[in-house]
């Protein structure tokens, strides 16, 4: 469901922070990785910013030694920083190529490296977001299998998330989500750090009538320093402290 995939869409973007490994052969318990050379993005080796990352597998060693394999069913293998993800260079790993990333996970990893492939645009695509703006006291179902009746109400200038595939045939109701909480309203400006929001399904006849597509630099708020605009979502991006970054996410 849609709230399921806004929650791992805002949930804190994750990312490893430790010194950068060069290992030639790496040697593991059970396998040997023959990595090729370490290439720096810069000639002066300084850091370059990637962007904010969302549960990306991470692949970390101690010393050359394979601490953590870089499985994206294994949740515990995901980066879990807050910090903005940046690398110096990248370099093939079994013949797969990864960017080198600091690492703060495991206090005795040397290196850690997240698949290249992550930073394409396969990965990386938010247009399936919309921020919409409330023009009319709407009540919005429950956002649960049933659609039941228990919803919240969105209230005139709430600002909602929008699925852009629900408005399209997708489903019977149109996917929303807003940072409502305990009861107030968004446009009220009172959020909540590392809340997800509150989702709700409304009927399309509704959405048309009385929800309108905010302009390019109206604010879904996420939390007190991060925030969507339509102008971000379809860079595929978010502000963060007031700068944007792109948004990686498998």
């Amino acid at each position: 469901m849609f709230k399921n995939k806004l929650v791992k869409a805002l949930a804190a973007a994750t990312f490893a922070v430790v010194g950068m490994g060069v290992t030639g052969n790496v040697n593991s318990s059970n396998t040997t990785v023959q990595a090729s050379t370490f290439h720096y993005l810069r000639k002066d080796h300084e850091a370059v910013t990637l962007g904010l990352g969302e549960n990306l597998p991470v692949r970390e060693y101690s010393h050359g030694k394979l601490l953590q394999k870089d499985d994206p069913k294994d949740e515990t293998s995901y980066c879990d920083s807050l910090k903005p993800l940046k690398t110096r260079g990248w370099k093939y790993i079994n013949g797969i190529k990864y960017y080198s990333v600091p690492n703060q996970k495991y206090l005795d990893a040397t290196a850690a490296y997240i698949a290249a492939k992550y930073f394409t645009k396969k990965y990386n695509n938010m247009s399936y977001f919309t921020v919409y703006r409330v023009n009319h006291k709407i009540k919005a179902l429950a956002d649960d299998m049933q659609n039941t009746d228990d919803g919240m109400w969105y209230g005139k200038g709430d600002i909602i998330l929008v699925n852009n595939f629900s408005r399209w045939n997708h489903d019977k109701y149109v996917d929303t989500i807003s940072p409502m909480q305990d009861g107030k309203h968004n446009k009220d400006g009172w959020y909540s750090p590392q809340e997800s929001g509150i989702g709700g399904e409304l009927k399309p006849s509704d959405f048309r009538k009385y929800c309108s597509k905010a302009n390019k630099n109206v604010r879904y708020q996420i939390n007190d320093e991060d925030y969507y605009t339509n102008s971000s979502l379809a860079r595929g991006g978010m502000y963060h402290k007031g700068h944007f970054y792109k948004v990686y996410s498998r």
